[in-house]
């Protein structure tokens, strides 16, 4: 036992500086790190959780690291590659959170999405973080290669062909949602906080972050979250519930009427529907009042429809849920009958 202690002292007297170094910047993660999860100035709990047991993980793998290549010390086996990767990958890490959020808090929008507040992306914070984000990917790749001496890549065909060669051949994986990531942020067509609906893909929902691949969006239904490529917000069509500069927004519900109800009758009962749902449910526009028009005359009923102004976007589906149960409520009220009729078709016979 003393053998080994004594080989262990020699050992850590006998540090060269990069050790020293690693040791230096495993301390700081491990006591700075709860400030580090918060920079981003968030107040998602879940997030900032995820963080920092993120750069307690790297701090557990650099510094396990670091002592399996003190005490090793064998030439046969990798431990200062394993060691110096460590480092480098933690470093990486904490050089993207640590400027991201310094972009975010000098470029970034203070908003409050569903009792989450945080600085969140503009147009030009997000394409800064998608520029130091692949300058650090390529400065930790090069760096990996260079501490596992595989540079034989880099004297064949050069750092920058190298690079053209990997990003060549996984294109086809994150190439299209990459550049679309940055087409939809450069446009500032799309923020955290926007409500909307990818028919094609069934999803209506709250957009939570634009990431640098997919976005999340909190289905407005079952409140999870989803992550979809970037592309598909391109490739499809995206309606944008939204308040802004064009017009109010509006939504309307149908209605599936039989034929022989007066017209006024029909009003009245739109309009009771309409106030009734006003009472329970936020989120409608209580200064606008509601219009009622007649869409088409089909074979079995009349279609009827409710058109109405929001004021809370995220609350569209269940501002139609009240107004749906309203409407089924005060049925007696006015003698309507809701339920598609149908057609008796006669059968003559000879």
């Amino acid at each position: 036992m003393s053998v080994l202690i004594e080989m262990i002292i020699d050992r850590f007297n006998g540090l060269s500086w990069i050790e020293y170094f690693t040791f230096a910047v495993n301390a700081f993660v491990f006591i700075f790190s709860k400030n580090i999860s918060k920079l981003h100035g968030e107040d998602d709990e879940d997030k900032s959780k995820t963080r920092l047991r993120t750069l307690h993980l790297f701090n557990l793998i650099v510094f396990t690291a670091f002592l399996v290549s003190i005490i090793m010390n064998s030439s046969s086996f990798p431990d200062e590659q394993i060691s110096h990767s460590s480092l480098c990958l933690l470093i990486s890490y904490l050089a993207y959170n640590i400027a991201d959020g310094m972009i975010l808090s000098r470029y970034g929008e203070n908003i409050s999405v569903m009792g989450s507040s945080r600085y969140v992306e503009t147009a030009t914070s997000r394409t800064l973080e998608l520029i130091i984000l692949g300058a650090v990917i390529v400065i930790s790749t090069i760096t990996l290669i260079n501490i596992w001496e595989i540079t034989g890549i880099l004297e064949t065909t050069g750092a920058i062909g190298f690079l053209a060669v990997l990003i060549f051949a996984t294109k086809d994986y994150w190439l299209g949602d990459f550049l679309s990531g940055i087409i939809i942020i450069s446009s500032d067509s799309v923020k955290r906080g926007d409500v909307i609906s990818i028919p094609d893909m069934k999803i209506m929902g709250i957009v939570m972050e634009i990431g640098g691949l997919q976005t999340r969006i909190r289905d407005l239904v079952q409140g999870h979250d989803i992550e979809v490529p970037n592309n598909s917000i391109l490739s499809n069509r995206t309606d944008f519930f939204k308040l802004n500069h064009g017009g109010p927004l509006k939504d309307y519900v149908d209605f599936n009427i039989g034929y022989g109800v007066s017209t006024e009758n029909i009003e009245n009962y739109l309009n009771a529907v309409y106030d009734s749902a006003k009472e329970n449910i936020d989120g409608l526009n209580k200064t606008r009042k509601p219009s009622i028009s007649l869409k088409e005359n089909s074979n079995n009923a009349v279609r009827w429809r409710l058109t109405y102004y929001v004021s809370r976007p995220y609350r569209v589906l269940k501002i139609r849920d009240a107004i749906n149960l309203a409407a089924y409520d005060l049925q007696d009220d006015f003698n309507i009958d809701l339920s598609t009729p149908q057609l008796e078709v006669s059968v003559s016979k000879e």
